[in-house]
């Protein structure tokens, strides 16, 4: 087995912990957290060590490998982008009661939670959170650092931009498109492209106001997006893990 340091102490570090161990392929050894309230305390029968500054101290240790299990997409993806420039390995968290078609392609750093599904010839990102119970259709496209919270669902022919987040229970309808760092609230149906950087809420999914979510051009917004990767298929991630 794989020693890996899981960063994150919270909800989420606690369920990538416990998908770790499910999956048999990697033994957690300890959480790092950047919250000092945390640091000494015991979670789950792992140390927290302490915050990034523990990297080169793990790696004398001969722990070579991370997952970082932050819920906020743009820190999730700059933590983990830390680790690896200081040396750390970035694996996935994949349990093993989710399904996923060989057609499939997963990006790297992915967390991936008890039956969630992700469909023929859909494709993941990088630095992607799929929650349990979540529905990524065929054909699906899902950028960098985008959440899939609980029971989300995803008709066919939907892209998710980088950096997105959907609620609890959230629905996306075939072939629309949630663009870079959007926010769909939980329980939302979204029946019309999404704009950017913006947030829609209810059934159907609306800004709030009333106003119709949007799709924008990418160059409109104002971002720094981390190196992107191609996505691996499902056959050679399993074998990297």
């Amino acid at each position: 087995m794989v020693d890996v340091v899981v960063f994150g102490a919270g909800g989420l570090g606690r369920v990538v912990h416990d998908t770790l161990l499910q999956s048999r392929q990697f033994r957690p050894v300890a959480f790092l957290d950047s919250d000092r309230s945390k640091h000494g305390r015991t979670i789950d029968g792992l140390p927290v060590r302490g915050d990034a500054a523990q990297v080169p101290a793990l790696r004398n240790q001969g722990v070579a490998a991370a997952i970082v299990a932050i819920g906020d997409n743009r820190t999730r993806v700059r933590v983990a982008e830390m680790l690896r420039r200081q040396g750390m390995r970035l694996v996935s968290a994949i349990h093993p009661l989710a399904s996923i078609a060989p057609s499939a392609r997963l990006g790297e750093h992915v967390i991936i939670g008890p039956r969630a599904i992700v469909c023929v010839h859909a494709r993941v990102g990088d630095h992607c959170v799929l929650s349990a119970g979540s529905i990524v259709e065929h054909d699906n496209e899902l950028g960098i650092g985008v959440f899939l919270h609980p029971a989300v669902r995803l008709a066919g022919g939907v892209r998710i931009d980088d950096y997105a987040t959907l609620g609890i229970g959230a629905c996306v309808i075939p072939t629309r498109r949630v663009g870079c760092g959007a926010r769909v609230g939980p329980g939302a149906i979204v029946i019309h492209d999404v704009l950017a950087g913006t947030v829609v809420r209810g059934v159907p999914a609306v800004r709030p106001g009333g106003e119709r979510g949007r799709f924008v051009a990418e160059e409109d917004v104002l971002r720094t997006p981390p190196r992107h990767r191609s996505p691996v298929p499902q056959s050679q991630a399993d074998s990297s893990r």
